[in-house]
């Protein structure tokens, strides 16, 4: 806090025609708002004072009785401020960038082109490998098959680009490994809870969609225990800062994952298994306050793609 020479004060004031009462003077300031915070804080204490505005700036005439007072009453509100508003601490991602997702999207296309290709050419795949709600309970690794299958080319790589981004993003705060590993199965209880949903009618589906908005309730739960992960953060953040993950979550939900030819139900279900398991992959990464480590990437990466592999091997079988 700076304070104005009493002499100084005095003779600006008299320039403008101001009386010379037995007064004290707390500035000048250049800022308004930092005078009319001063000004609350000494009314919060009941010292009369008066705001005026002199050559030198913005400055608080008071009683010079009131003088000691006014002046540790403001020490205090600044020392109690000096922090506010708190800084926002910068998002660092975990991990670094890794091109597993990339790549494991990238066989998935390429799984599309040269193998199954579109659904229109009748190939067996689809009959083997779609999710079926009515074989749900006889044959359930359909819920893994069915990711892999796309009806068309647009369709594979809607879900390759949209994948990339999102998958990226989780890699970066829980791993490769534990991305691919948490997004095959965000979109395998996606495609159960739609199966089961729909079980009294039977219900059919195929594509990797579900597992992507898996990915957006992984990404949307994370970042939300990232943001609220220390307890002694929380008073800092609002009611916004709490819902906006999962805000843009539901929005992305919305934009989409409600087209005309969409299976709603599918995405719905995929975004809130996402939820599910990024709320429990938090919970694990505050009690371990530490990254999982290679070797654990390394086996969440295998176990991915051994469910896959598994599964296609039952598909075509059994």
């Amino acid at each position: 806090m700076e304070l104005w020479d009493q002499g100084a004060a005095l003779s600006s004031l008299d320039r403008l025609g101001e009386d010379r009462p037995a007064a004290a003077f707390i500035g000048p300031m250049d800022d308004r708002r930092l005078a009319r915070e001063w000004a609350l804080v000494l009314q919060s204490q009941s010292i009369a004072y008066v705001l005026l505005f002199a050559l030198e700036g913005w400055v608080l005439r008071i009683a010079s009785n009131d003088y000691q007072q006014a002046v540790d009453a403001i020490d205090i509100y600044e020392e109690e401020n000096a922090h506010w508003p708190p800084v926002r601490k910068k998002d660092r991602p975990r991990h670094k960038s890794s091109p597993l997702m990339i790549m494991s999207l990238f066989g998935m296309a390429m799984f599309f082109f040269y193998v199954t290709g579109p659904v229109s050419r009748g190939a067996a795949w689809f009959t083997q490998g779609r999710a079926d709600a009515l074989l749900l309970a006889t044959e359930p690794w359909r819920m893994i098959t069915a990711l892999t299958l796309h009806a068309d080319a647009k369709h594979v790589l809607g879900n390759v680009i949209s994948g990339s981004i999102f998958g990226s993003m989780i890699s970066r705060r829980i791993g490769p490994g534990g991305a691919l590993f948490a997004i095959l199965g965000a979109g395998a209880i996606g495609n159960t809870l739609n199966a089961l949903y729909h079980l009294p009618e039977g219900h059919r589906s195929i594509g990797a969609s579900t597992a992507v908005f898996g990915a957006v309730g992984l990404l949307a739960a994370v970042q939300l225990a990232l943001d609220f992960g220390g307890r002694a953060d929380r008073h800092r953040y609002g009611l916004v800062d709490f819902l906006a993950p999962v805000v843009g979550g539901l929005a992305l939900l919305g934009a989409l994952g409600a087209g005309r030819h969409s299976d709603l139900g599918a995405h719905g279900f995929g975004f809130a298994s996402g939820v599910a398991l990024g709320l429990a992959i938090a919970w694990v990464m505050r009690r371990q306050n530490a990254r999982p480590s290679v070797l654990v990437q390394i086996a969440a990466a295998l176990s991915a793609f051994a469910l896959i592999g598994g599964s296609w091997a039952l598909a075509t079988l059994l």
